[in-house]
């Protein structure tokens, strides 16, 4: 029996822009092709599969099938496997190629990101690397599709497939008015405050964190605003309509209303909240994924120049 595959590499790379395109249009700009060209593509490895991948509707865009969507992870296993016997040939099996992504939960990105993206390109000229953002929930969600290879997350909730490395930890604090008189204090009892309202950032999992804080200290928080935005948060703190508890933090005390802000210790907290390098157990390891995994814990060693806040602590 014929055992070779009836589909081409050229048919799922263009399934897999489309998968990741608003459009058709929009995937076969990214391609460089014809709408034409990418539609015959499609119907082709459809057809050779066996299986309709897509639903295209020209003013509602594309949405991919339970069928499409079941398949999305082994095609990105092909394209995958496809670079790394790519890169074997040509003798560079020391360097990424290829589109690589890279997830990142929401208030990590603007500490970790921007420092990863320069090692990257430095290391890995080759390689084209993505940033998904996003809530923790996503992110994993994401991990397990094959959508993306790598992510920083918090190690909160993490499911059993979710293979994880801690990268370093933080400890939560208090943000509130630089002009408020609990700030002349190094440290801050969250009973004293919990009577304020609270504005807290709303997304996963951060409002898990922030009720495990509480809860583990035994109090009550009160008129509590949840916002999904960190900069948000931290501008409402500024205004004196309440006051935070965070993870992280900028180096800057000025909101983006330029009203200052002081950031404390909370009295007998000694939690640490960890933030960790993920990876899918679902997906076969191989040297592509060991190479990126690799990368990603080099960036956090000191040694090799080390992109943690300074909030953060070593393992």
């Amino acid at each position: 029996m014929d055992s070779a595959p009836r589909f081409t590499l050229k048919q799922i790379s263009y399934f897999l822009a489309l998968a990741n395109a608003p459009t058709l249009a929009a995937a076969a700009a990214e391609l460089n092709v014809s709408h034409s060209a990418l539609t015959e593509a499609i119907d082709m490895l459809e057809a050779q599969l066996g299986v309709r991948l897509t639903i295209r509707r020209r003013a509602h865009g594309v949405t991919l099938t339970r069928g499409g969507k079941d398949l999305l992870i082994y095609c990105r296993s092909v394209t995958a496997a496809a670079a790394e016997l790519q890169s074997a040939a040509e003798g560079r099996s020391t360097q990424l190629t290829g589109r690589v992504v890279l997830g990142c939960y929401a208030t990590l990105a603007p500490f970790l990101v921007p420092g990863l993206v320069a090692a990257f390109n430095r290391h890995h000229p080759q390689a084209e690397l993505d940033i998904i953002e996003g809530s923790g929930e996503h992110l994993e969600e994401q991990l397990h599709l094959g959508a993306c290879d790598i992510a920083l997350l918090y190690d909160y909730n993490l499911g059993p497939a979710t293979r994880h490395e801690v990268l370093y930890s933080v400890r939560p604090r208090i943000v509130l008015p630089a002009s408020h008189p609990l700030a002349a204090t190094h440290d801050i009892d969250l009973a004293e405050i919990a009577r304020e309202p609270l504005i807290r950032f709303g997304i996963e999992p951060a409002l898990g964190n922030t009720a495990r804080i509480f809860a583990d200290l035994g109090v009550t928080p009160r008129n509590v605003r949840s916002v999904r935005s960190i900069e948000l948060v931290r501008s409402l703190v500024a205004q004196g309509l309440g006051y935070s508890v965070l993870l992280h933090h900028p180096e800057t005390r000025d909101s983006y209303t330029g009203q200052p802000l002081a950031v404390r210790r909370i009295r007998g907290s000694n939690h640490r909240y960890a933030v960790v390098l993920a990876q899918s157990a679902y997906l076969r390891r191989s040297p592509r994924n060991e190479m990126l995994r690799r990368f990603c814990l080099d960036c956090f060693d000191p040694a090799q120049g080390g992109i943690i806040p300074a909030q953060g602590i070593r393992p």
